[in-house]
């Protein structure tokens, strides 16, 4: 097909995204998946023939323009034969159909909900010190599962801006709690990546767990806690960046009061100066009280006092 591909493609609706269904459908012609993201589709063809779910433009954009990497690709054939089964055929349009929904729609957050909005940049080093590969980052810190990073309490809502300050995808994942996407935006041009159009259209009263934070861009979320404490994680769902470092912990509800002896080795190392110390001093004194006690006699005072 000599047509550019986003010319060619022909509509499909989405009815669910993460597993979470929608109320109606949504259509689209194109949509960009990140790791991790799962997508409810409904396709409609009116014609019979052969037609290609196909990879298409992401290249150049997911590892620092390094063009044909991810390289377009056939990724499935679907064959409609004209002697099909009409029985089979929807009775209503689809975009008239009615589903039910996984959340309530007065289930979705407020702004006046938002108890605390913080900021999580996904960030990049390259210290050949530590390893010698790229080491990945959560607000300049790697993953650390000894140490609690972002805190929260079940029944609010919290806001996260997510920054991406690196030119390739960083799909953010959020374990047990699901949110809502309210703003995405990049400095790249559209105009040079075509495709991230498609990743800036988001759905913003869609419930997710897994979102593309784009590149050099930012994606803004509200999160809503629900009635599971204890701790958990986010990461960029990229393997090969949060088995390096992009993962951070988050606590929900009072953390739990675990006694680690490295957060408190300054006052061990001065009470162990302070009881050596006294000890030393003790010492001194027994020593200097058991010399007076046994003082050297000449044998003339004893003989002058045994004859007294």
């Amino acid at each position: 097909e000599d047509r550019p591909w986003d010319d060619a493609a022909i509509p499909f609706y989405v009815i669910g995204s993460d597993g979470v269904t929608y109320s109606k459908p949504v259509k689209k012609h194109i949509i960009v998946m990140a790791g991790g993201q799962r997508e409810e589709l409904l396709l409609q063809f009116n014609e019979s023939g052969s037609y290609v779910i196909s990879q298409q433009g992401i290249e150049g954009m997911q590892f620092f323009d390094m063009y044909g990497h991810p390289h377009n690709q056939i990724l499935a054939t679907i064959t409609v034969d004209e002697n099909d089964d009409k029985s089979l055929l929807p009775t209503i349009p689809i975009m008239d159909m009615m589903f039910t929904p996984g959340y309530k729609e007065e289930e979705s957050i407020q702004a006046e909900d938002i108890v605390k909005s913080e900021t999580i940049v996904f960030g990049m080093g390259a210290n050949r010190n530590e390893a010698p590969f790229p080491q990945y980052y959560v607000n300049g810190a790697p993953f650390d599962p000894n140490r609690l990073d972002f805190f929260a309490q079940p029944g609010e809502a919290r806001e996260y801006i997510l920054v991406n300050a690196n030119h390739n995808v960083h799909p953010f994942h959020i374990h047990v709690n699901r949110f809502q996407v309210k703003e995405m935006g990049s400095e790249l041009s559209t105009e040079k990546y075509p495709v991230l159009k498609a990743v800036l259209d988001y759905h913003p009263d869609a419930w997710r767990d897994t979102v593309v934070v784009p590149p050099n861009g930012r994606t803004r979320i509200w999160v809503q806690y629900k009635n599971y404490t204890g701790k958990t994680v986010f990461h960029c769902h990229f393997l090969a960046h949060e088995d390096t470092g992009m993962m951070s912990t988050l606590f929900i509800g009072p953390p739990d009061k675990v006694f680690d002896w490295r957060e408190h080795l300054e006052l061990f190392l001065i009470s162990g100066v302070t009881v050596l110390g006294s000890f030393v001093v003790f010492l001194w004194y027994r020593l200097a009280c058991l010399s007076k006690a046994y003082e050297p006699v000449s044998m003339n005072e004893l003989k002058s006092k045994v004859r007294d």
